[in-house]
């Protein structure tokens, strides 16, 4: 459902989440790609967009990289996909259409109008801290 970025950046701050508990430490993009099995320079292009929207935070430097704060765990998993993705991504066809609405509906847009009400309250409810608490036990 979503692009490879996307659940490559899901994984990349649940990996941070998991790891937030060891304090002063900070993850470099190597090492983060090699933990994950992600190609290096696509990681770096999404984290440079996970630091943008706040979802990661950096530093530079001799000791620097990359951690979550407890502000970044407040974030939702539904920030992570539309950091990537986008605004819409939640609101486009299923089947790709470009006009799909209540009043010009492809086949399946009533069947799928209440899944992604319902997909989109289960990502918004879920913080990168549940999700990592509930994935590795508990954290921070």
């Amino acid at each position: 459902m979503f692009s490879n970025a996307t659940k490559y950046a899901i994984r990349t701050v649940l990996l941070l989440a998991s790891k937030s508990k060891i304090k002063n430490k900070n993850y470099i993009a190597s090492d983060i790609a090699s933990e994950l099995d992600i190609p290096q320079p696509f990681l770096s292009k999404i984290l440079q967009k996970l630091v943008r929207a706040k979802i990661v935070s950096s530093s530079k430097g001799r000791g620097g990289g990359f951690y979550l704060t407890k502000a970044n765990l407040n974030k939702s998993l539904l920030d992570i996909i539309i950091c990537i993705e986008g605004v819409n991504v939640l609101n486009e066809c299923l089947l790709g259409q470009p006009t799909c609405s209540d009043e010009h509906p492809c086949p399946l847009h009533h069947y799928y109008k209440d899944v992604k009400k319902d997909l989109q309250k289960v990502i918004s409810d879920f913080s990168v801290e549940n999700l990592a608490d509930e994935m590795f036990g508990v954290i921070g």
